[in-house]
């Protein structure tokens, strides 16, 4: 099995085990492999611990029984493995901050934690940990011809909104048009919130139809690190940057900021078959 197929069966393991204590012993000789190795899998592939996961599975298994029932709260934390009313109480306002009892008292939303959807990609091992799979490249200068739109990730119809807006331009430009490559390029803006700039793009001269209306933006040259990911970037925005977060702190790679953007990605023209796309991250 590789690391994707371990941990997408751990997860169906863990879903069907909610109700009891589920150790990393446990887990980890499933698979044959050390309690080291496998928790180090499980983070690299989620971004997350075994603990959290399981424990705000737990927490959410709980939170729907809480409001689809009138059953007792401490009964509902028995039944989800917690030890006591008193540790389910607490895990449970530390995760969603708000006590079980006012949370099914005043009808309040909270942020589930959802089953995991483990996105494909390829790893490897890299200073006794295990990170994103990679590849080094030098790139020369690319002028691009594009358009650019603000929006924030964390606000979802903004983000609906963004990806509508770059299936338009790769529609116009890239699928239907005569471009070779359709280049995304990311830079993140803390003022007035976390947003995100991206420009989607088209190689200058790789366009034989009306440019009226795109505008200009160059890619500097420089070393870049990169990575294949499956199908839109906005689908799995966290994963990418738990993975790219990750890669930084272990590769000891550091980022060239001067190049004025964060990232970028790349479609090329096999893109249509094989669903993968390829991320760009300048580095030093």
């Amino acid at each position: 099995m590789n690391y994707i197929e371990i941990v997408n069966d751990a997860i169906q393991y863990i879903e069907s085990n909610l109700h009891r204590k589920l150790a990393l012993e446990e887990l980890a000789s499933r698979y044959y492999i050390s309690t080291t190795y496998f928790y180090r899998i499980f983070h690299a592939v989620t971004n997350q611990t075994v603990k959290s996961y399981i424990l705000g599975r737990r927490l959410t298994a709980a939170a729907i029984e809480l409001r689809k029932t009138d059953r007792n709260i401490a009964d509902i934390a028995f039944q989800h493995g917690f030890n006591s009313h008193e540790q389910f109480t607490r895990d449970f306002k530390k995760m969603f901050h708000i006590t079980p009892y006012n949370y099914r008292k005043n009808n309040i939303s909270v942020a589930l934690k959802e089953e995991l959807d483990v996105v494909e990609r390829d790893f490897r091992n890299k200073n006794k940990d295990i990170i994103i799979d990679y590849s080094c490249r030098e790139l020369k200068e690319i002028t691009l011809l594009g358009k650019e739109i603000f929006f924030q990730p964390e606000i979802r119809c903004e983000l609906e909104e963004a990806i509508r807006r770059g299936n338009n331009f790769e529609e116009e430009y890239f699928i239907k048009g005569t471009a070779g490559r359709l280049f995304n390029v990311m830079r993140a803006c803390n003022s007035n919130g976390f947003r995100i700039n991206c420009f989607s793009g088209i190689p200058a001269g790789e366009y034989t139809g009306d440019c009226s209306g795109l505008k200009q933006r160059t890619i500097p040259a420089s070393k870049y690190a990169v990575f294949r990911y499956p199908d839109i970037l906005g689908l799995f925005f966290h994963t990418v940057l738990g993975d790219l977060h990750k890669w930084l702190r272990v590769s000891k790679f550091k980022l060239n900021k001067g190049v004025g953007f964060d990232l970028f990605t790349l479609q090329t023209e096999d893109y249509e078959q094989t669903r993968k796309f390829y991320l760009y991250l300048p580095v030093l």
